[in-house]
């Protein structure tokens, strides 16, 4: 049996940041840039091709008539809204990425102004600026994991989306799941990893759950040690090889300004999937590749 590695990077820069807290991550909005330059350079080294779930409304410049944002003297601000270079960067890697899309403006659908008709004209904004680009949206990844409207995605040629993290404590009261989710993070529990059989929606549609979260190093999280970090993806890692299953990492890339520390839990991470991969016992795709390939085998 082979396992699965998928990464997936959801990328919004600060769309997807509550007004408040954008001064908390303002340095790691300001320096984007040169943190995604170092992240293709990373998945380059260790040849591990990513899921890119971009907000739509980056591909756009700041000039552009369709922006939503309003131009700011402050030009830095600007850029964390817009950012048709990174997306050429991404393109650009030695390594092949897929682009996916994490909506046009970051759209929540648990929100009640969030109908099926809103929902819809988001995808169809995504679908036509990467046509645009000369790119197919074949993967979503939901903003906040708020699953919703599924029966919409095949109109817009998605195949795959992922799912939410199905955790050992999703059952306990809601009001104690921050605390328990710190201390599984803590303690560095063995992640879920997913049957690759159980995970058709049906033959159009695939769900790809998420495993691990790679916590930045802001706040209460930044005490959190980087070995158990590693460790959880380790165990994660080794569970998808003995079982033939999925181990699903993702972050945001402005995470990684929170810390170097976020970039050493990363490449020790890389080394442990290229090191399973050399053996055979591990597979690296992205998103759209393995449902693919699960939708065509069966």
């Amino acid at each position: 049996m082979t396992g699965t590695f998928i990464l997936s990077l959801d990328t919004e820069i600060a769309w997807g940041t509550d007004t408040w807290k954008l001064p908390r991550y303002a340095h790691c909005f300001d320096n984007y840039r040169p943190i995604v330059r170092r992240l293709i350079d990373l998945l380059d080294a260790y040849e591990i091709p990513a899921t890119w779930a971009v907000v739509g409304h980056l591909f756009l410049k700041p000039e552009s008539r369709r922006s939503l944002i309003v131009a700011s003297p402050d030009v830095s601000q600007v850029n964390w809204y817009h950012a048709p270079d990174v997306i050429a960067w991404i393109r650009a890697a030695k390594t092949h990425h897929e682009i996916g899309t994490h909506t046009f403006s970051h759209v929540y659908t648990d929100d009640p102004e969030i109908t099926r008709e809103v929902w819809e004209a988001e995808l169809r904004d995504c679908v036509h600026i990467h046509r645009e680009h000369g790119l197919k949206i074949r993967s979503l990844v939901y903003p906040r994991n708020q699953v919703k409207y599924l029966d919409s995605l095949p109109k817009f040629g998605i195949i795959a989306y992922r799912g939410r993290e199905q955790n050992w404590y999703q059952g306990l009261p809601k009001r104690i799941h921050r605390p328990v989710h710190l201390l599984d993070r803590t303690i560095g529990i063995q992640p879920p990893t997913y049957d690759l059989k159980t995970l058709k929606v049906n033959d159009q549609l695939v769900n790809l759950p998420s495993s691990q979260f790679l916590m930045a190093y802001d706040g209460i999280r930044g005490r959190i040690p980087t070995t158990s970090r590693v460790r959880q993806a380790r165990l994660g890692i080794e569970q998808a090889v003995k079982r033939g299953e999925l181990y699903h990492l993702w972050f945001h890339p402005f995470n990684l300004g929170t810390s170097e520390a976020m970039f050493d839990a990363l490449e020790q991470i890389l080394r442990l999937v290229v090191a399973r991969r050399e053996k055979g016992g591990l597979q690296v795709m992205t998103m759209a590749g393995a449902a693919g390939e699960m939708l065509k085998y069966g």
